[in-house]
């Protein structure tokens, strides 16, 4: 299992993902995401990867850096904080412990950051099903939050919570 930086030649691959019944209940507009995908891929705060297991994509997941987003600098939030958002795009591989293992992956490599203090999550309430993905990868609950996309509920892992967890190397 590994993540690989997205490309422009990866795009189509998400586009059909951002238009999956289980996926497009939790994101915007597919076109639209994949015009902030492509701004991403351009630069900035937000780094995009494939989830991928023995050689085939199964998901997308886009790593920031929260204290340069606007919304997030208006929180207070501990520096160098960075945020995950990600789905399993391949339907057939829902259900599976997927998320967890991508995600442990993603925090075992921003913690071996020296400066990253917390990584967080920020799903909606009612997904219940990515709530406890998160959970099993060592997130936990903060509280409700509202942000410019609706309700979520805001979730993390700090540094010293990870490295103490069975989750952390």
């Amino acid at each position: 299992m590994s993540l690989v930086r997205l490309t422009e030649a990866d795009l189509p691959l998400v586009r059909r993902w951002l238009g999956s019944p289980h996926v497009a209940r939790w994101w915007g507009v597919p076109d639209e995401e994949i015009r902030q995908i492509r701004d991403h891929l351009a630069g900035g705060c937000v780094t995009p990867f494939l989830m991928v297991e023995a050689g085939r994509p199964l998901g997308y997941l886009q790593v920031y850096h929260a204290n340069g987003d606007p919304f997030w600098q208006g929180c207070a939030l501990p520096r160098e904080t960075f945020g995950l958002d990600l789905s399993i795009g391949e339907v057939e591989a829902t259900g599976r412990g997927l998320g967890p293992r991508f995600l442990r992956i993603a925090l075992d490599r921003l913690f071996a950051m020296p400066d990253v203090a917390r990584v967080h999550i920020d799903p909606a309430p009612d997904n219940a099903i990515a709530i406890r993905a998160y959970e099993k990868a060592g997130f936990r609950r903060e509280g409700l939050i509202d942000t410019p996309d609706g309700p979520a509920l805001y979730m993390s892992v700090e540094r010293g919570a990870w490295r103490k967890t069975s989750h952390g190397r």
